[in-house]
Parts: structure tokens; sequence; C-alpha cells
């Protein structure tokens, strides 16, 4: 027993079965504790290893000190608190969680069993079920990519809300940040970090965020989607699948963007800009192949052995970004009155509203085109829901079109089952904890959202299309327990500047559609989701459209 004067602190392990290992971690652990409380003076705190079963060791805190203090009671409170706080960050050094980890081999990781599950375009299916092994939290290194994996809608909250910081930093492919660095490229908002993120980002959320902010975006979208619609009625009326679907979609998705960005200029210079967007429309899909395929590799090797997807990659990039940083500055001596005219207001302008459009477009070309092939796809399994929609819309006004909750649920149950971005990352500014595991700073974390949204925690029938359940009720959704288990466009500080964009977009889209057609498709049992960066149909979509009676 200590004498007078003293007062045991004392460590206790659970059992006598603990490792020798923990136990040295603990007696590591407690030295340093006491060499920083002697530090700190005032104080004579040795640590004793304890020999009694279940007893790892102790500390003995003199509070004799030799000089004493003027203010012993002032001198008593810094000491306690001294000493707690160094028992704290002690303490919390001792129950250090590390997540789960499935064994892999070095450098490669576990990149021979993603090969077996097969490959890059079944990393989602991959990632799901090592969640199902793992648990919501877990560590894996897959390829040159190491990174601590969550599908936990609670922990997704606490990452975007409270863990990622006021300027968040995501995981960016290692090819696209070795061509920047070769081609000396400056990037648009994908791409910026810290302060100059910040600056831009306050600019956009105003122009594109604010709820004012569709009223830019709804007319060119309207007249896109009548555009299409128009197009499609000779395939209806031929009884012909829509050939090149892809492509085609492509092409809408591109020339409602420059649509939106033009306003009432685009029609003084549609048809130039047409085959602008037709060139655009052909190399994008490309460029995301290459990405998918690169980002099982490390780029830096991918380069110095000139593997022939590395050249196409950089082949695809120079022409798409050499198109784009030609095609920007005419529209901005256009001088139109859409949304690239309110950027510039607002004080984005010559070589930085360049680099930010170019982005907007090459993103927007991508995800939603994407997006409604997928609706299409899913829309053609319920033809019943295709007749309700079509009745429940005949009447509404464009606004009311936006606001129209079962049309919401498609694009919003589309997401869910499809999500464009299968994976989201943050490098977390901070020592973390995540689900009871201990993540340090820097450590890159990737938020499994297509895992969770297929989750029977939180939505009854994961893998069944029902856009009903988005319907709105008192304390939530219809079908939902937890919304937040599926964020397609995240949260918080660095949610998808374009998300307004892309509602506006696939709203009036499907409702032209379904307004004009009744939606089939010839090969819906055989197609399944495959990733190239986005999520993409395995195979070509084969859309059949019969035109309904006026």
């Amino acid at each position: 027993m200590p004498s007078t004067g003293y007062a045991a602190v004392v460590f206790l392990r659970a059992g006598a079965s603990t490792a020798t290992k923990e136990m040295h971690v603990v007696q590591r652990v407690s030295r340093r504790i006491s060499r920083l409380a002697n530090f700190c003076g005032g104080f004579n705190v040795p640590f004793l290893e304890c020999r009694t079963p279940g007893c790892l060791g102790f500390f003995l805190i003199n509070n004799d000190v030799a000089s004493p203090p003027k203010n012993p009671v002032d001198q008593t409170a810094i000491r306690s608190r001294t000493v707690s706080r160094l028992l704290t960050r002690g303490f919390s050094t001792l129950v250090r969680k590390e997540p789960p980890e499935p064994r892999g081999i070095p450098f490669f990781g576990t990149m021979l069993s993603l090969i077996m599950a097969g490959g890059a375009q079944k990393l989602h299916e991959y990632v799901d079920k090592r969640h199902r092994e793992l648990g919501p939290v877990y560590r894996e290194q897959i390829g040159p990519v190491r990174g601590i994996f969550v599908n936990s809608p609670d922990e997704f909250r606490s990452i975007f809300l409270r863990l990622e910081g006021p300027t968040p930093q995501h995981f960016l492919p290692e090819s696209w940040m070795l061509y920047n660095e070769i081609r000396s490229q400056r990037r648009g908002l994908l791409f910026m970090d810290g302060d100059e993120w910040l600056h831009f980002r306050k600019i956009l959320n105003k122009t594109l965020l604010l709820p004012n902010s569709t009223k830019l975006m709804s007319a060119p979208c309207q007249e896109a989607a009548e555009n299409l619609t128009n197009k499609w009625k000779s395939y209806s009326r031929r009884h012909v699948t829509i050939p090149n679907l892809e492509h085609r979609l492509y092409l809408w998705s591109i020339e409602t963007m420059l649509a939106t960005l033009m306003g009432s200029k685009w029609r003084n210079c549609e048809q130039q800009m047409r085959l602008e967007a037709e060139y655009l429309a052909l190399i994008l899909h490309d460029i995301f192949v290459y990405s998918s395929t690169l980002s099982m590799l490390p780029a830096k090797l991918a380069m110095k052995l000139k593997l022939p997807v590395w050249t196409k990659f950089v082949q695809a990039a120079d022409a798409i970004l050499a198109k784009l940083h030609k095609l920007v500055p005419d529209m901005i001596r256009l001088n139109g009155d859409g949304l690239l005219a309110t950027m510039m207001e607002n004080g984005i302008r010559d070589e930085d509203a360049t680099r930010i459009v170019t982005d907007f477009i090459i993103a927007a070309g991508d995800t939603t085109a994407v997006t409604l092939q997928w609706a299409l796809l899913l829309l053609s399994s319920r033809p019943e829901l295709q007749d309700q929609l079509f009745h429940d819309m005949k009447k509404l006004s464009l606004e009311e079109l936006l606001q129209y909750q079962l049309l919401r649920g498609v694009w919003r149950e589309t997401l869910r089952l499809h999500p464009v971005a299968p994976f989201l990352t943050r490098y977390l500014p901070a020592d973390s904890t995540i689900g009871d595991y201990f993540v340090p700073k820097g450590e890159l974390v990737i938020l499994s959202i297509y895992s969770s949204g297929r989750s029977e925690n939180d939505f009854p029938q994961p893998n069944e299309f029902q856009p009903e359940r988005w319907s709105r009720m008192k304390g939530g959704y219809q079908g939902v327990k937890n919304s937040f288990a599926t964020l397609p466009f995240a949260l918080g500080a660095r949610s998808c500047i374009g998300r307004k964009l892309a509602e506006t977009q696939l709203s009036l889209a499907l409702a032209q559609l379904i307004k004009t057609f009744k939606i089939d498709c010839e090969n819906r049992d055989s197609i399944k989701m495959i990733l190239h960066l986005t999520s993409m149909p395995s195979q070509p979509v084969k859309l059949k459209l019969t035109e309904r009676e006026a």
C-alpha cells in the first residue's frame, strides 16, 4: 500500500489471458505518462510493475512536493487537471482500436481476391461482401489504394457534418493527378483544395445551390428534354430500339449543360455548338473507361512502361481538354445570359471560368447521362408506374413537375440502386473515431454508398425498384428507415455543387419521355451493373419506345 501523501492509480486487465504484447504496450504508455507528468513539475510519478493477477501496473503520485505552493488549493486543482489530461491521453492510446482487415500480400493487398471476384468492374459488389463479413467499418488495401471502408449512415453523417473539416479533401485518381502534373494543367473545383477551393465554392454556392437558382436551369433543361423526345419519335414510329443509346444520352447531357450555361443565346449558336457537343460525347465515355482501368494500377508505373491504356488515356484527356479550352472562351465572348454569365458576375472570370466550366461539362456529361439510362431501364420493369406518372403529370406546370414527389422518387430510387459514384471519399484533417475504431489523420476514408443503399436495415426489399418509398409522410419517408443511407450527392461542405442542376435535368427529361412514350427494354434481365469509375450497364441497353396517344 502506498504511504501517506501518495495516491495510487491502477491499470487493470480483464483477466490473466491478456497477451504479453498488450502488457508491453500498456507499460510503455504508462511510463510515457510518468515522464510527462514529472516534466510538468510538482509531482513524483513513478510507474511500478504489478505482479498481481489482473493488474498491469500502477502509478504512485506523490503530492508531497519539495517546495510548498503559495496557494495549495489552486496548485492541487492544477495538479488534478494535469494528471487527468495525461491519464486520458494515455488511456486513449491504450484502448485505441484498429478496424478489422482482411489478409493480403505486401503492396498489392487483396488485389488477387478482387480479381477472382470479377476485377475492378465488380468492386462495388466485392466491397459490399466485405462489409457483410467484417462489419460496417473495416480497412483494406486494394492495389495502390489503402483506406477505411464505411457503410453506416450514422457514420456518414458524422464524417460529413463533423469530421471532414471546413475545407474537405477527397481522393482523386492518381492517373488524373499525374496527367495534370505532366501537362501543367490547372483544373476546376473537383481538383482544388484549401483556400482556393473555399473561395470558388462560396461563389458557386450562391450561383448553383440557392432556391432561386432553379430559374436559370428549368427552361434550358425543358428545351433539351423536348429536343431529345422529338428525335426519339422517329425510332418509336419505326418500332426499333434506340441505336447507340449511351452516346445519345451523353449528347443530351452535354447539350443541356451548354444550353444552361448560355441561356437565351443558346438558340443562336445551337447548330454550331451541337457539332462540338457531338465530338465531346464521343470521347467522354472513353476517358472514364481508361481512368477505371488505371485506378487499379500505379499510374507512374503505367506511364513509365508506356502501357497502351496510359497512352490512350492521355490522348483522350488531351483531346477533350483542348476542345473545351477553346469552346469555353468562345462561349464567354458570346455574352449570354445563362449560368456562365451569372458565374462571371459573381467574380469567376477569364482562366478561372474556363477551367471551372470545363470540369463542369466533363462531370455533368457523364453523371446525368448514366443516371437517366438506369432510370429508363428500371422504369421499363414497371409499366403500371409509367401509366400512373403519365396521368398525374399531364396537366402539371414546370414548377409543379419539379416538386412532384413520385417523379422525384424515380431518380432518387435510381441513384439508390445505381449510384453514379458508388464510393465517396474523404481525408480527415485530424485523428478521429469512426464506429469505435481509431482513424489517424490523413488516412483515406471510403464511404460505400452502393453497399449502404442496399441495406435491409434501412430499405425494406432493398433490391426492388420502388419509387413510392420516397413519398413523404410525418417524420420521414414511407418506405425508408434512414435516408442518410443513400447520399448520391454527398453531404456537408463538399457536397455535389451540381446537385440542383442534375435534379432539374433528370426530372424534366423523365417527365417529357414518360408523357410521350411507353418505355420497354428488350434485354432488361441480362443487364448488370459494372464500374468504369461511374456505374455503367454491363451491355448496351436495348430501349424500345411506343408513342402514347395524344
